[in-house]
Formats: C-alpha cells, sequence, structure tokens
C-alpha cells in the first residue's frame, strides 16, 4: 500500500510539472504578439500546410517552402510585433493600393483580436495561479 501512495505522489508531482512547465509555455508565448499580413499570389503543396497529419495551416512550413522554391511573388503589408512591456513596432508598405488599404484595416482587426485574445489568456493564468 506505501508502493500505491508513493507512485500516486510521485504521478501528482510529475502531473503538477508538467502542468507548471505548460503555464510557463502559455506566459512565454503571451510575452510577444505578431501579425503578419501577407498579400500576392501563390500556390503550395498540403504537404506544406500539414503538420503532423492535422489539417493545421502552418503559414512557416509554406513561408520556407516558397523560399526554398525561390518563390517571390508575395509582398509584405504590414508586420507589427508588441512586446509585454509595450514596445511596439510596426512595418507597412509604402504605396498602398485600395486592396492594400483593405489588407491593411484586417491586419489592424487581427491585432486587435489577438490582443484580447492575449489578454484572456494572461487573466486565465493569473485566475489559475491565484487559485
Amino acid at each position: 500500500m506505501a508502493e500505491n501512495i508513493n507512485e500516486g505522489k510521485e504521478k501528482l508531482k510529475n502531473g503538477f510539472q508538467r502542468f507548471m512547465a505548460k503555464i510557463g509555455d502559455v506566459i512565454e508565448d503571451a510575452a510577444s504578439l505578431e501579425v503578419t499580413t501577407f498579400t500576392g499570389d501563390f500556390t503550395f503543396k498540403t504537404r506544406q500546410i500539414v503538420r503532423s497529419g492535422v489539417d493545421k495551416f502552418e503559414i512557416n512550413n509554406v513561408l520556407k517552402g516558397m523560399a526554398i522554391e525561390n518563390q517571390t511573388n508575395i509582398k509584405l503589408i504590414a508586420y507589427t510585433i508588441i512586446n509585454i512591456d509595450a514596445d511596439v513596432s510596426t512595418i507597412v508598405k509604402s504605396d498602398l493600393s485600395e486592396s492594400d488599404t483593405e489588407l491593411l484595416k484586417l491586419h489592424t482587426e487581427m491585432m486587435q483580436s489577438s490582443r484580447e485574445a492575449r489578454k484572456a489568456t494572461i487573466n486565465m493564468v493569473t485566475n489559475l495561479i491565484k487559485g
């Protein structure tokens, strides 16, 4: 019976350590927020966007594949990074066309949505820690 109790304690300890590690990952991920908006015509193969057999769009895989294949027909419209200490950097394409301006509006909306999601994540972690 003492062996079962020790085994249970060890499982609880390991589970708690994994839980705290995941919270650490969430906090680290919330430390910065990045939104990148591209425009252009490009094609890609399904294997470029599927990760581990899960149908999840992986833009980094697509961009990496395009760079390897020297497909340079996409253009950056805007890139924004916001760090947790409130430092903000934004790059916006000059000479925006009318359609680029619409994409910039979408970029701004995505930034707001991402901020709200990050705030909700931080609140969730804070509430978990407080108990």
